[in-house]
């Protein structure tokens, strides 16, 4: 049997112990409809609280190796655009050099042809010393991609490891200058010949190639003999009609370079037999631009299917993370409305149980 008390009323603790709880799980509610979150504190729940801050560290990682291909297509695109340029003077100065091979043009023609030639060979050179890419030299063979051999790495995905990176071929960022061109594809010379220029890159006896025997006769001013025909070149060689030899740097300095682009000139186009040898030279270096295109474009697409990737991984990390941080609106809003009447019906009897003391006045 209950009893009449005055100091202890159990129903307006019992009142206020559930209007406490009603206020809460309104308050609740309110925050997660507001932040849109379930989880807003680690007492909402623990272990996903801590689940979530992992996926969201690989969400916010897999952001930044997004953007990290997106750097690395760039990049490939700006080695593209000045290789295609590299490409189509290359192919116009073996238009020029075949057309110096046919001998119906005389010494103002030949001079003509050396001329446009030596001032796209000076421009390839030009552009491909220029050209960089966030501080990386891409063309000009000085890059540490280059000279380590170790290429360029792209991070593509979150953790460490050889099987999350793509490595651009070290051979992407060699020098594509005329000299080193010319040298990196001669078969007994070396891609530093084109730094030092000390390789002499017109004596290649190919057996797949042309020979080069009236080329090497105009440079060293002698006579050979090949196939039957004589190429007489005695003291009209190129150092024999000029007081200094070039630098491979084409500023004039004395030098023992025989590989600069000015020297080349003047050593091909003298007459038909030395273009027409040097057209294998030419052909070498159009292969190797085409080829450095090539493995760009495979790259490319590499690096392209790795961003589709990184996008599917992120978007179901994404939608694993959501289902369980987000909050339930549906839910939460019939959370709200339920909090909210049992705070009115709390507050309500709350007010009618601190009156149940005043009822032994009348037994007074």
């Amino acid at each position: 049997m209950a009893s009449i008390t005055i100091n202890t009323n159990l129903a307006s603790l019992t009142a206020q112990r559930n209007l406490s709880a009603a206020t809460t799980g309104m308050n609740t509610a309110m925050e997660r409809l507001t932040t849109g979150y379930r989880i807003n504190s680690g007492k909402d729940d623990a272990a996903g609280s801590s689940v979530s801050t992992l996926m969201e560290a690989q969400i916010s990682g897999y952001d930044v190796a997004e953007s990290n291909a997106t750097m690395g297509l760039s990049l490939l695109d700006t080695a593209e655009g000045v290789l295609n340029i590299v490409g189509q003077y290359l192919q116009r100065i073996r238009d020029l050099t075949e057309q110096a091979s046919n001998g119906t043009y005389g010494t103002s023609s030949m001079t003509a042809i050396k001329t446009e030639v030596l001032q796209r060979m000076e421009e390839i050179n030009r552009l491909c010393t220029v050209i960089d890419f966030n501080g990386i030299k891409l063309l000009d063979g000085t890059s540490i991609a280059a000279t380590s051999k170790n290429g360029v790495n792209l991070q593509v995905s979150n953790n460490s490891g050889k099987n999350n990176i793509i490595n651009l071929k070290y051979t992407l960022f060699e020098a594509a200058t005329i000299t080193a061109l010319l040298i990196s594809n001669n078969a007994q010379s070396s891609s530093k010949g084109a730094e030092t220029g000390n390789q002499e890159w017109y004596k290649r006896k190919d057996s797949a190639k042309n020979d080069t025997s009236a080329l090497e006769s105009r440079i060293m001013g002698t006579e050979t003999k090949h196939e039957g025909r004589t190429y007489d070149y005695s003291k009209k060689g190129y150092k024999a009609i000029k007081d200094i030899e070039y630098d491979w740097q084409d500023i004039r300095q004395p030098s023992k370079n025989m590989s600069c682009i000015t020297a080349i000139c003047d050593a091909v186009y003298t007459d038909d037999a030395t273009a027409r040898e040097f057209l294998s030279f030419i052909d070498d270096a159009i292969e190797n631009v085409s080829s450095r295109t090539s493995l760009i474009g495979a790259y490319m697409n590499r690096v392209e299917s790795a961003v589709d990737a990184i996008s599917v991984q992120k978007e179901n990390i994404v939608s694993a993370n959501s289902s369980i941080k987000d909050a339930d609106v549906a839910t939460e809003s019939s959370n709200y409305i339920k909090f909210q009447i049992l705070q009115q019906s709390s507050a309500t009897l709350l007010a009618t149980a601190n009156q149940t003391p005043s009822i032994a006045l009348n037994l007074l």
